[in-house]
């Protein structure tokens, strides 16, 4: 009985081959170089328009654009920006003759900028400087896939750093090689050589900042302290988590640990840069746990990497005014605390 049961399971299990061997192969098609041009020809021109030092507006994920611009660019900057949507409007213009590449994206978290380093570094772009804004949750909790211009990137860095995902559906699996976003082949426009900010989309300009609905917000300080209460009190759960949770897991942390051993082996310098959140979100989220930097100043204070800013306002002299939305500061601020951190004049 025992020798039938384990046969029928032998079968069973081998039925699933033909559809494991069919995604594989699925997947392989999708990343041959005529077949991915095909699927993001709109990426590459996109690509292409900012080498060629004009200003777009894009509908697409912008981390698939900047992965895609990246590969395109043919300069080697000396600085390279990795974050989410709170430094990427860092611009070239502070850093003087030394160039800049600000990688940051919307909706960026680090495993998006393990990502975007290593296809910086595949592609012969290993910068002096790494400018690397981090949440203490590092990743968000419900990121189950990564944007398909960085899924393979990201696998190599594991691969590098002999670290292995938890997760046994991953990589080839997932079809990242045809995972794209479903914009890219609408008939409307993904993309459009502008300098003008429409409804949906964002700019991108040549050094990698961008601008978007908020960015250009013409609120008050007080309307801006107003929606920033209303956000908070309206987030949806995976936000929740994002903003109320102030230590990683364990996978996450372990590659923070040998992404920073990588950096130093290469001789790169890395600068951790905490931004400011709005005050009043600033004490919502710091009484539920959220934005406690405590681990990674302890982390970095142990590698000898200098930490500019803070989470909290109050420590960097932020008030209301200096803020557009509940975590989102502006220009000067920034560059004040790089200023003051000694990474520009």
């Amino acid at each position: 009985m025992r020798s039938y049961d384990a046969t029928r399971f032998v079968v069973r299990l081998a039925c699933f081959l033909p559809l494991m061997g069919g995604l594989l192969l699925i997947d392989w098609i999708g990343e041959q170089p005529p077949v991915r041009r095909r699927l993001i020809g709109a990426l590459d021109a996109a690509a292409d328009a900012l080498v060629a030092g004009k200003t777009i507006w894009i509908r697409a994920n912008m981390l698939d654009v900047k992965a895609v611009w990246i590969e395109h660019s043919p300069i080697q900057p000396e600085v390279i920006v990795l974050g989410s949507s709170r430094v990427t409007q860092i611009p070239q213009s502070w850093f003087g003759s030394r160039s800049l590449l600000n990688a940051s994206s919307l909706a960026g978290d680090f495993l998006d900028a393990v990502a975007t380093f290593e296809a910086c570094l595949e592609t012969g772009k290993t910068p002096r400087l790494v400018l690397l804004e981090l949440n203490p949750s590092l990743a968000s909790a419900d990121k189950a896939q990564m944007a398909p211009a960085l899924a393979r990137y990201f696998e190599r860095a594991l691969l590098r750093f002999r670290i292995f995902p938890p997760v046994f559906f991953s990589g080839p699996l997932t079809l990242e090689g045809i995972r794209w976003d479903p914009l890219l082949f609408s008939r409307h426009a993904v993309w459009k050589v502008s300098e003008q900010l429409a409804p949906g989309g964002v700019l991108l300009r040549p050094d990698g900042t961008s601008a978007w609905n908020a960015t250009e917000s013409q609120q008050t300080a007080d309307e801006v302290e107003k929606t920033a209460i209303s956000t908070m009190q309206h987030l949806d759960p995976q936000h929740r988590r994002w903003r109320m949770g102030s230590q990683p897991g364990w996978f996450n942390r372990s590659i923070l640990q040998a992404f920073l051993d990588d950096l130093h082996a290469r001789g790169v310098r890395v600068v951790v840069l905490l931004v400011p959140v709005h005050p009043v979100a600033f004490d919502y989220y710091r009484r539920q746990g959220g934005y406690d930097d405590a681990w990674i100043r302890n982390e970095m204070a142990g590698r000898g990497i200098a930490v500019v800013g803070s989470y909290s306002p109050a420590m960097v002299k932020a008030t209301k005014e200096d803020f557009f939305d509940d975590v989102h500061v502006r220009p000067a601020v920034l560059h004040r605390l790089l200023r003051e951190g000694g990474i520009v004049e």
